[in-house]
């Protein structure tokens, strides 16, 4: 199953337009702005699959992170903002520009350079963008980045761009929106109590708990190298989860989202001819598939 819905990438385009579309029929059939954001969460979904494939993070030719994605991203659909998807843009331009980096290591103080200005620019659109720089970082250091010059010019463009946009404001008179840059953080966890939390969240994190466990077993090309490019994504995991639990912010999810549907893309493309691999890359469809149903019936 796995292997016939990732080998190719058109099968895994329709597989993975198909749970989209599917997504947009249980929750709002008729919604053109639900399927919108739905059509440019495919879009982060193919970038993902894109930059996994550019820069062979999993060594071997696959389009199971695009599917991945798009099963996982049920966590996120039923509270679908653009918050999401520009939180969702600023991880992978992170990791375009962190494995860019890796490749072209004189040019690493530009990269860093636009990604100051990047999440300068995230920051006066969604005021906890600026907390999106700590795994950011922590990804250019774990992919070679090491020039603390490097890092220090990142800040201060970030700064200039945000220093930029609050004289901006100031003069036109609407010094309100100075302190709206300013992270304001509620712990609330209601967001997150929801049927398909509780139903699949759990069901993800066992399946990556496996997987770590198992990846000393898999078969890599270069051993080393996809074991670090693992534990990276699975720090990365960690530290958006430890956002999640400071913030409580559930655009925040997405981060989650991107770093397990790459963990997982691992598990299944190694293990793609295990019965048991088969069986949990199905039930994660069904479940996803089930509890966004239940949400509709218990919520909507």
């Amino acid at each position: 199953m796995i292997q016939a819905i990732t080998q190719k990438f058109i099968t895994a385009l329709l597989f993975s337009l198909a749970l989209v579309i599917g997504y947009w029929f249980i929750l709002d059939f008729g919604s053109t702005s639900l399927l919108l954001k739905l059509g440019l969460l495919l879009v982060e979904g193919l970038l993902l699959n894109y930059f996994c494939l550019r820069y062979s993070i999993l060594g071997l030719e696959s389009n199971m992170p695009l599917v991945l994605f798009s099963i996982l991203s049920v966590l996120i659909v039923p509270d679908l903002s653009y918050s999401d998807l520009i939180y969702g843009i600023i991880w992978l331009a992170a990791v375009f520009l962190a494995f860019e980096c890796r490749e072209n290591p004189n040019a690493s103080t530009n990269y860093m350079i636009y990604f100051g200005v990047l999440l300068g620019v995230a920051q006066t659109i969604n005021h906890i963008s600026v907390l999106l720089i700590i795994p950011v970082f922590i990804l250019f250091l774990q992919t070679g980045t090491r020039g603390p010059r490097s890092f220090i010019l990142s800040g201060v463009y970030f700064l200039m761009i945000v220093f930029s946009y609050a004289g901006v404001v100031y003069v036109m008179g609407i010094q309100h929106k100075i302190w709206e840059l300013i992270p304001r953080l509620s712990i609330d966890y209601t967001a997150f109590n929801t049927i398909i939390t509780k139903l699949f969240f759990p069901f993800i994190l066992l399946s990556i708990a496996i997987h770590i466990l198992l990846v000393n077993s898999y078969k890599f090309r270069f051993p080393n190298k996809s074991k670090n490019l693992n534990y990276t994504m699975l720090i990365q995991l960690i530290i958006a989860l430890i956002l999640l639990a400071i913030t409580s912010e559930i655009n925040l999810f997405i981060y989650v989202i991107l770093a397990s549907s790459i963990l997982l893309s691992f598990g299944f493309v190694y293990k793609k001819s295990s019965t048991f691999a088969n069986a949990a890359f199905a039930s994660l469809v069904c479940i996803s598939l089930c509890s966004l149903y239940l949400y509709k019936i218990l919520i909507l």
